[in-house]
């Protein structure tokens, strides 16, 4: 939904328009900070001006093959027999080993979801598991894999190209179309999810298969992460797991989230727009007059519990979907809400949809002829539920795994200081202390001018607020340091990397006395004495 790309640059196409994002790694250690970071991003929205509909529902000419539903499989306890069927078959160009098919998640109902999932290319046996969930409503994650940090990336003339440094060098990606009905994953009219209850619900199920199918990768550290509207999603899913844990027969080894300016809290969001949008130009006296009075009154509807009404004039001010242009849009002229320096979305973030129209692509991740939905209709049977909060859920999930959340200085729709707003209200422990916590500012390297973000820690929780960070001119310097940059990633162990954010990349890895901070600049290396390594 929301906008705040995870990851290091993706380099594939030569320099482009992310690459001056910042890029940063974090460890989420109850060590204490010693260092600060840096962002900024863009993606599908969580809303129709923020996300772009992706049509791909129509085959291409040749045979599709037909879809694979695994449950039968799972329930009958051939579970080898639907790993090899799930294999993704051979793709042009290049291929990653990676699974794909369809999880039932309700029967009555026929909801499925799908997944497309790829061990670690290093170390897969014990590599974390990371779930990635795309925003929306209607997101679908084949965007995260394509766009930002899969294996694979697409062209204009749909050729497909091997990502140089994507997520899975070294960490095993679980990719799911979520809710039913979005992307690929489909259901009946009456399965639909009105609510994050029956967000996390589906995802549930789907998780337990997949680890009844894939039991090698059970004892494995999980994590969850996502953006945008997925600020939703992946509480919903986290504090699902948290209250079935202790009872469940597949137990799930869940460690943390990492959310991506998160549309966790519409009240307190809501209520920041006008300032916002005037502090950063966006609109004049009298227009941050009247974004003010419509906000107010938004935040009433939602205290009132009238959330179609709130989400009215949301979607009105700024969302956008269900009209044909939001007020922002119009007084404004821009329709990106990721990146208030760039006005349009660039086009590569299309070129995906008609790849995943070939029928020989889906024959290969075991699709056939099914439809690739824009999610629109998963985003109507959400309306009641866009503007309700997910702060209770947070809460739990705070006082128990690691968390960060991670704001893009550009971002609109869920801007750094909208999220500033909701984070003191978050009713967890220590929230007192994250109050208190000092702000601390982040380089790359101590002596460094740039200033790379800002960086706050209670516990086990991190906030961060990432910087822009122009290239200027000096792009062959840039992408030659990207290049240097990912690589020394991947060639550093695993047990010292917890957390990338940024641009494209997140990774994720076990605990460690090590804290590390990268960045657009350079590698911070620092142990609990201090020393930095190179």
């Amino acid at each position: 939904a929301c906008k705040a790309r995870i990851g290091v640059i993706r380099l594939t196409g030569g320099l482009n328009d992310k690459m001056w994002k910042a890029t940063v790694l974090l460890t989420l250690l109850s060590l204490s900070v010693t260092f600060e970071l840096g962002r900024a991003r863009k993606q599908w929205s969580v809303f129709r001006n923020m996300f772009k509909r992706i049509r791909c529902s129509t085959p291409s000419r040749g045979d599709p093959g037909q879809p694979l539903f695994l449950t039968p499989y799972i329930e009958s306890g051939r579970l080898e027999e639907g790993r090899q069927l799930s294999l993704v078959g051979p793709l042009h160009g290049v291929n990653v080993k990676s699974y794909s098919g369809y999880l039932t998640v309700n029967k009555t109902h026929n909801s499925n979801l799908f997944f497309w999932f790829f061990p670690a290319e290093v170390q897969p046996e014990d590599a974390p598991v990371l779930l990635w969930l795309q925003g929306g409503p209607g997101g679908s994650s084949m965007f995260g894999l394509f766009v930002e940090h899969g294996p694979y990336v697409v062209d204009k003339n749909l050729r497909l190209y091997k990502r140089k440094f994507p997520w899975t060098s070294k960490f095993s990606m679980l990719y799911i179309d979520n809710p039913v009905g979005t992307g690929f994953s489909f259901t009946d009219d009456t399965g639909y999810a009105v609510n994050q209850d029956d967000v996390g619900r589906d995802l549930y199920s789907a998780l337990i298969q997949f680890f009844q199918l894939f039991p090698d990768y059970q004892k494995n550290d999980f994590y969850i992460t996502g953006e945008s509207y997925a600020g939703k999603y992946v509480p919903a899913i986290g504090y699902y797991i948290h209250i079935h844990s202790s009872k469940a027969k597949v137990k799930i080894n869940f460690k943390g989230v990492a959310i991506g300016d998160g549309f966790c809290d519409p009240e307190m969001i809501l209520g920041g727009y006008a300032r916002f949008l005037y502090q950063i130009g966006l609109v004049d006296e009298k227009q941050r007059e009247y974004v003010q009075q419509q906000t107010d009154l938004g935040v009433i509807y939602i205290q009132q519990k009238k959330w179609m009404k709130a989400f009215e004039i949301f979607d009105t001010l700024l969302n956008g979907d269900e009209t044909s242009s939001s007020y922002t849009q119009n007084v404004t002229g821009c329709s990106n809400y990721m990146n208030f320096l760039q006005c349009q979305e660039p086009a590569d973030q299309e070129y995906f949809g008609a790849f995943l129209s070939l029928s020989e692509v889906r024959k290969a991740i075991h699709v056939g002829n099914l439809t690739f939905h824009d999610g629109s209709t998963v985003e109507k049977h959400l309306l009641e539920d866009v503007m309700k909060t997910v702060k209770p859920w947070l809460a739990v999930i705070m006082d128990n795994y690691r968390v960060l959340l991670y704001s893009g200085q550009l971002d609109i729709i869920v801007a750094a200081p909208l999220t500033e707003r909701f984070l003191p209200t978050v009713p967890w422990s220590k929230v007192e202390e994250y109050k208190s916590a000092e702000r601390l500012i982040w380089r790359i390297h101590p002596h460094d001018k740039e200033v790379a973000g800002y960086v706050r820690q209670a516990g086990e929780f991190y906030q961060i607020i990432q910087v822009y960070a122009p290239v200027k001119a000096a792009q062959a310097t840039t992408v030659e340091f990207y290049e240097q940059f990912e690589e020394r990633l991947i060639k550093t162990p695993r047990k010292d990397i917890i957390l990338v954010i940024g641009d494209l990349n997140l990774k994720v890895g076990a605990a460690s006395t090590h804290k590390v901070v990268m960045g657009n600049n350079g590698l911070d290396l620092q142990n609990e004495r201090k020393k930095v390594f190179s």
